[in-house]
């Protein structure tokens, strides 16, 4: 029997071409899914990613008031820099929401203490107007759909078989926020 007529040949031919293909093709497509997740996270409008960049602004600018008012407390707007400074070095998700949180308590604390600081009408209503903003952006995050995507993407990827693919490519799940 010649070679190319071996069919228990062919047939294992076929099996890893079938194999190959899928590993391949199914791991990019999981591989494109994960970064569509990452990509609703990172958006430039509409994303957790720029409602930080949101809250950040707001907390320099409320930072700014208080730290121009007469007999302040170095102390708190001390605070909120090192916050606004740990939410811009932070790189991973998980690192970006430890900083949020850390964020909110700092300029919950300012808004406080800022609160009761004689400040001029002025600088009383953008100080009243940077919270609010900084507020509506903590609530948006809050209702933001990051992390259902990626809770789907991460169940999708346990799934059989892209389970098995996820394993042989190394993909990992997808970072949730929180």
């Amino acid at each position: 029997m010649k070679f190319t007529e071996n069919r228990p040949i062919a047939r294992a031919a076929l099996a890893l071409v079938v194999a190959g293909t899928l590993v391949i093709g199914g791991g990019n497509a999981l591989i494109d899914q994960k970064k569509d997740v990452q990509a609703a996270f990172s958006a430039p409008s509409e994303s957790i990613s720029a409602e930080l960049k949101e809250m950040a602004d707001n907390a320099v600018v409320m930072n700014s008031i208080v730290a121009n008012a007469e007999g302040a407390d170095s102390e708190k707007t001390d605070a909120v820099s090192a916050a606004i400074d740990a939410l811009n070095r932070a790189e991973t998700i998980p690192d970006r929401y430890d900083a949020a949180q850390a964020l909110n308590a700092a300029v919950e604390d300012l808004y406080s203490y800022g609160s009761n600081l004689k400040l001029s009408e002025t600088d009383a209503g953008d100080f009243r107007y940077k919270y609010k903003n900084f507020s509506s952006a903590l609530l948006r995050i809050s209702h933001d759909s990051y992390n259902e995507q990626a809770a789907a993407f991460n169940e999708e990827k346990r799934g059989f078989p892209a389970g098995l693919i996820s394993a042989l490519r190394g993909i990992g799940d997808a970072a949730l926020y929180e």
